[in-house]
């Protein structure tokens, strides 16, 4: 499988796991089912149209139906788990929103770095870049239903992104080849948002 394969299968990956986050919110704030599919499309497709308009490139999500493939299937899998996990505490709604919802922070972390990496981008716009396109979907997702961003406030959200963007850079800097920079940049950024989850890790605020 070359470079570009693993490129795509992350992205639908990634593509598949917001959407079911995505949908997963629409669920807890009784939207219907057109608005369930309406926040999940725009959580799993957010992220990347925001990378892509940054680089200045056709949003790769419109360039094939892929996507919209995985994104119902996020969607139509968040259903599911709705009716399959009703009164049943180890499959609570909540907890799967934010395990999806993680996993989808830290592909969309690295295939932005990735991205940014690809086009040249100074090393701190690569940071940044991976920080934008795997918390974008998800700020996109929380402003449709009239909430604070998750990664203006979330226990290590964008924090975990930026880090896993900066191990990206850290790594190519170093010579390192690419699939393991893509593997430690991913593990970096699902390791500190799920502990973050586990754990109540949390950034400073004032009070």
């Amino acid at each position: 499988m070359n470079q570009e394969s693993v490129f795509l299968l992350f992205d639908l990956v990634g593509t598949f796991a917001f959407a079911m986050s995505g949908a997963f919110k629409a669920i807890r704030k009784k939207l219907d089912l057109l608005g369930i599919l309406v926040l999940g499309f725009a959580t799993a497709m957010g992220g990347g149209i925001i990378r892509d308009a940054l680089l200045h490139r056709i949003p790769v999500a419109f360039t094939t139906n892929l996507y919209a493939m995985f994104s119902l299937m996020g969607c139509l899998s968040a259903i599911a788990w709705h009716f399959v996990a009703k009164g049943r505490r180890f499959l609570d709604e909540d907890r799967a929103f934010l395990i999806v919802d993680a996993l989808g922070l830290a592909v969309f972390a690295v295939i932005g770095a990735s991205a940014g990496a690809a086009a040249g981008l100074k090393p701190w716009s690569v940071v940044v870049l991976a920080a934008l396109t795997g918390a974008g979907g998800g700020a996109i997702r929380d402003l449709l239903v009239l909430e604070i961003p998750m990664m203006l406030h979330a226990d290590f959200y964008a924090t975990a992104a930026l880090l896993g963007g900066l191990s990206f850079v850290l790594l190519s800097a170093a010579g390192f080849q690419h699939p393991v920079v893509s593997a430690v940049a991913f593990l970096t950024t699902l390791l500190l948002r799920t502990a973050a989850i586990f754990l109540g890790w949390s950034l400073p605020k004032l009070r």
